[in-house]
């Protein structure tokens, strides 16, 4: 395996370019109004949805260049979902569709409720996991400040091996490769081949952000030196990864070689309990680039995820610089 960038290396590249955001990216419909159960619902609103492209939609939404990387079903919901990234300010250049029969764009219908919502995902032969490694030999890195690669995208071929070839290329001119673990149960054929195969990838990424559970799962696998979750990210930042820890309600640790930093969260009334993690990652980059310091650009991540689970929405719902900053004057992080 090759060396990890470091630290200082990562924020310079951070400093200037677009970011290729690769993943999925599919339809989210919220029943009406807002606190609806989907078996009483009415009326739906339709709005983009995917981790990947939530995190690219959180990154433009401060005026930088974020480009999806990803496939689209060649029809009127895969076309739903272009029009929405372009809405959203996202760079549609190494967006593909395809044609293959019964294959489709992902689908959530998910409720926006406070502490029991009920989200129900059909992702069925989807067409984000038709990502191939030649839809990535066409990917010119010249100008790219970051590779952001989402989890579930390993998850199936031939996905799993566009992102292998993705962080490959990347890694030979010196791009930093960012993973978000995104563990979800439903994508993967079962929870040990999730672990190994997330953990093998992870092992070649600069910059790594997981939560507790996520962690825990890397933990299992037996490429891992059987600790515990927090264990392990600790060794692997004493390797010389960065590990963006999420503990929800406790915060985040930031873990840097032997030091481990503790950041609080921004308290809210909460509206739903998803979309924190892909506004965190993504405003998080973005400010980054805007020149902050790691540390700020963690607590300013931690407003936003604050922001979006206080909304109703998600893609809708990632606050660009001005609204984040009214948001924090209005608070202080625990």
């Amino acid at each position: 395996m090759d060396r990890h960038l470091s630290s200082p290396d990562i924020i310079a590249s951070l400093q200037q370019g677009r970011f290729l955001v690769v993943g999925r990216a599919g339809m989210d419909l919220y029943p009406e109004p807002a606190g609806t159960r989907i078996t009483e619902a009415l009326s739906f609103v339709a709005d983009l949805g995917g981790s990947a492209g939530n995190i690219a939609v959180a990154i433009a939404r401060h005026g930088k260049v974020a480009c999806l990387v990803s496939v689209l079903s060649n029809d009127a919901v895969g076309r739903f979902v272009a029009s929405k990234l372009s809405h959203y300010g996202v760079a549609t250049d190494h967006l593909h569709f395809t044609d293959e029969p019964m294959t489709r764009s992902s689908l959530a219908i998910a409720e926006s409720r406070p502490g029991d919502a009920d989200v129900v995902i059909y992702r069925n032969n989807t067409s984000d996991m038709r990502l191939s490694e030649a839809h990535v030999s066409q990917i010119d890195f010249d100008g790219v400040a970051a590779v952001v690669l989402t989890g579930t995208a390993l998850s199936d071929s031939p996905s799993d091996h566009a992102l292998t070839a993705i962080t490959k290329a990347a890694r030979q001119v010196r791009t930093p490769v960012i993973l978000d673990v995104d563990y979800r149960v439903s994508a993967w054929p079962s929870s040990s081949v999730a672990a190994q195969r997330t953990l093998n990838f992870a092992r070649n990424c600069d910059l790594i952000v997981g939560n507790d559970e996520e962690f825990a799962l890397l933990a299992t696998s037996t490429e891992s030196s059987g600790a515990d979750g927090f264990t392990l990210a600790r060794e692997m930042a004493v390797k010389g990864q960065i590990i963006l820890y999420k503990q929800g309600q406790e915060g985040c640790r930031l873990l840097l070689g032997e030091s481990v930093q503790q950041f609080g969260i921004f308290p809210v009334e909460l509206a739903k309990p998803f979309g924190s993690g892909d506004a965190f990652l993504g405003t998080l980059l973005a400010r980054l680039q805007d020149g902050l310091s790691l540390e700020a650009a963690i607590r300013e991540g931690s407003a936003a995820a604050a922001f979006v689970v206080s909304k109703t929405g998600c893609a809708s719902a990632m606050p660009d610089t001005d609204e984040l900053a009214s948001f924090m004057a209005g608070y202080e992080a625990l």
